[in-house]
Formats: C-alpha cells, sequence, structure tokens
C-alpha cells in the first residue's frame, strides 16, 4: 500500500491557511467606521467572544473563534445607532467551500462541517477514490459561522454579500 504523501499538507500550520476571518459585525446599518466610537462594549457583550478589535481597532466578528448565536447583545450593548432592529436578518453573507483546501474533497474523511450546522445546511456527497463533494445550501445557512472554527483545514470561508 502507498501512501500519498502530498496530503500531509493540508495539515500544515501555514499562515495562509491559518488566517483570521474578520467580518462586520450582525445587523450594521452603515460601515462600522462612519459611525463606531470604538469603546468595545459590543466586544464585552459577546457571550461567544467572537467580536474583536479588528483593523483600525474597529470590531469584527471573528469565526475562527466560534459562531455567532444571534443574541443581538452586541447592538443592544452599543451606545451608538448603528444596528438594525433584530427582525431583520443579521447579515447577507454567502458560506463557500474551498475545494482546494476541503479535506473531504481531496480524499480524507472529514464530515466536522456538516456535523456541526444545526441548520443542516452543509451536505456531503460521497464521490468515487474516496472523494467527497461538499454543498451548502444557501436558503437553510444563516451564516453563523459554526463551520468555520471546526474546520481542520480552514477551507470554509464566509463571503460579504453587497
Amino acid at each position: 500500500m502507498s501512501v500519498d504523501l502530498s496530503k500531509r499538507r493540508m495539515f500544515s500550520t501555514n499562515k495562509a491557511l491559518r488566517s483570521k476571518q474578520h467580518h462586520s459585525l450582525p445587523w450594521l446599518q452603515q460601515s462600522i467606521e462612519a459611525g463606531c466610537t470604538q469603546c468595545g462594549e459590543c466586544v464585552k457583550a459577546c457571550p461567544e467572544q467572537i467580536i474583536v478589535k479588528g483593523n483600525g481597532g474597529f470590531p469584527a466578528v471573528d469565526f475562527t473563534k466560534g459562531e455567532c448565536t444571534f443574541c443581538y447583545d452586541c447592538a443592544t450593548s452599543c451606545p451608538e445607532s448603528l444596528f438594525h432592529p433584530k427582525q431583520q436578518p443579521a447579515w447577507s453573507n454567502s458560506v463557500d467551500v474551498n475545494a482546494s483546501k476541503c479535506l473531504a474533497q481531496n480524499g480524507v474523511y472529514c464530515r466536522t462541517c456538516s456535523d456541526t450546522c444545526e441548520q443542516r445546511a452543509i451536505s456531503i456527497k460521497p464521490l468515487l477514490a474516496g472523494k467527497a463533494e461538499v454543498h451548502i445550501n444557501s436558503e437553510h445557512c444563516n451564516s453563523c459561522g459554526a463551520c468555520i472554527s471546526v474546520c481542520p483545514s480552514k477551507a470554509i470561508e464566509i463571503k460579504e454579500v453587497g
């Protein structure tokens, strides 16, 4: 039996593989730079501790730390009027899988993203030769980010729309 050593690169700690993904806070009416005073109240209020100081000291969501539970605490703690009401969608993001980084799509058995997704938005279809096809149903996905922090190869990305 031969071993394909090229698959080992997927487990590397290469900075490009392990880069943090910072995204805007949910329910923002405008860009964070337009009205945020950088008081840090949203960072302190987040029970999941996924809001961090991002570029320029402005708050951002870091999905590598965990998922958003849509508690709305960031918005209620903010002294400024930066957020839409909770009844509106939190954000309009799309979730994407980078096939070149995805273990399942490269012949390594992995189902962590689909196992973690409470919305059941991620399906994995087995293909020939041990590979699999990962599909994200955008109608079911709420962009909570739960799949990002558990992905061992950091193949899942959230892309901001709009």
